[in-house]
C-alpha cells in the first residue's frame, strides 16, 4: 500500500510540475504580447536573429579537446606509472576539456572583435 501511494504522489507531482511550467510559460508569453501591443511596438520586437555558428564552433573545439584528452590519457595509461594509471584518462580528459574551453573563448573573442 505504501509503494502505490508513493508512486501516486510522485506521478501527480510530475504532472503538476509539467502543467505548472507550461502555464507559467504561456501566461508570461501572453503578458509580453499585451505589453508589446500597449506600447505600440513592432510585433517582432523581442525576436532576435539567432546565430548558431559560434555555438557550433565552440562545440567542435570542445569535441577536439575531449578526443585529445582521451588519446593522451590512453597513452599515459599505457606507460604504467606507479599508482596513477587509473586516473590518467579522467585527468587528461578534464585537462584538455578545460584547455579547449579556454581556446574556444579566445577564438570567439577574436571573431567578435573582428565584427
Amino acid at each position: 500500500m505504501q509503494d502505490t501511494t508513493a508512486d501516486l504522489f510522485l506521478s501527480m507531482s510530475i504532472v503538476f510540475a509539467v502543467f505548472g511550467i507550461a502555464y507559467y510559460y504561456l501566461i508570461t508569453r501572453y503578458k509580453e504580447r499585451i505589453a508589446i501591443i500597449e506600447k505600440n511596438l513592432p510585433k517582432d520586437f523581442f525576436k532576435e536573429n539567432r546565430n548558431y555558428l559560434p555555438f557550433i564552433l565552440l562545440l567542435g573545439i570542445v569535441a577536439i579537446g575531449i578526443s585529445l584528452g582521451l588519446f593522451t590519457g590512453a597513452y599515459l595509461h599505457r606507460l604504467k606509472m606507479d599508482g596513477f594509471e587509473d586516473v590518467m584518462i579522467p585527468f587528461s580528459m578534464s585537462f584538455f576539456l578545460g584547455l579547449s574551453l579556454i581556446v574556444g573563448y579566445f577564438v570567439l573573442k577574436a571573431i567578435q572583435s573582428k565584427n
